[in-house]
């Protein structure tokens, strides 16, 4: 075939070193500042290569998790003020029950305004294909059989409202927080009332986005979302 391909070597291993201490920073356990500890001691601890630890601490300094200063060390990056899209990603997937909560709303700030400029940009851009998988997703919800199947259509909902805008940027970074809405979702939509109410609200919000009507259409993404981070704060916040 003319094609090469490299040797499988621990990838799924090293991915697991990676996390384990992406988890020891975005826990605090290790701060901003903080030298990591000796390779050797690392791997000692670990049961690991230390060629495997200097290979994990290559790749969290390639996503701004630490800086390496030759014959020093490697030390723990501010990741708040220092963050990368690639950092982002790991701290969706990062346990969201144990999240620094100032963070929570950093997200749902962004989550505000991202949905609302996608609304907007929808408003104007939305094809008749992003109309069906957008109406696809909200008949998934009007009839889920199961809180899961709710919570998919949902997420399916906003994300196909994102790709609409006709920025797909927008649709990727959205798709970042899937782990994380999934986790607020799972603990939000638990009560049939609050999911008949977001059926409603996305009834409204589809009506406006199909006659074009911005106004209505980003009074109605608000509501939405409002209503569920309101509902979030008093749980993670009480």
């Amino acid at each position: 075939m003319g094609i090469s391909f490299s040797k499988i070597t621990n990838l799924s291993l090293k991915e697991q070193v990676v996390r384990e201490m992406e988890n020891k920073i975005l826990s605090g356990e290790l701060k901003p500042g903080d030298r990591l500890p000796p390779e050797r001691e690392i791997a000692s601890a670990m049961g690991i290569s230390r060629s495997l630890v200097n290979v994990s601490i290559l790749e969290l300094e390639s996503k701004g998790f630490v800086r390496v200063v030759p014959r020093q060390g490697a030390f723990v990056n501010d990741y708040k003020r220092l963050g990368t899209p690639q950092m982002l990603l790991s701290l969706m997937n990062y346990n969201i029950d144990k999240m620094d909560w100032t963070l929570f709303d950093n997200m749902m700030d962004m989550r505000m305004l991202l949905e609302c400029e996608c609304t907007k940009l929808a408003v104007k851009n939305a094809t008749e294909e992003n109309y069906m998988q957008i109406e696809n997703a909200l008949k998934l919800m009007e009839r889920h059989k199961d809180t899961d199947s709710f919570i998919e259509g949902n997420f399916t909902f906003h994300h196909a409202l994102m790709f609409a805008s006709g920025n797909a940027v927008y649709a990727m970074i959205f798709n970042s927080f899937s782990n994380a809405l999934h986790f607020f979702f799972k603990i939000y939509f638990t009560s049939s009332e609050r999911r008949e109410i977001s059926i409603r609200q996305h009834q409204q919000l589809y009506k406006a986005l199909r006659e074009r009507d911005e106004a209505a259409a980003i009074d109605a993404i608000k509501q939405t979302l409002n209503m569920g981070i309101k509902g979030l704060a008093s749980v993670f916040k009480r």
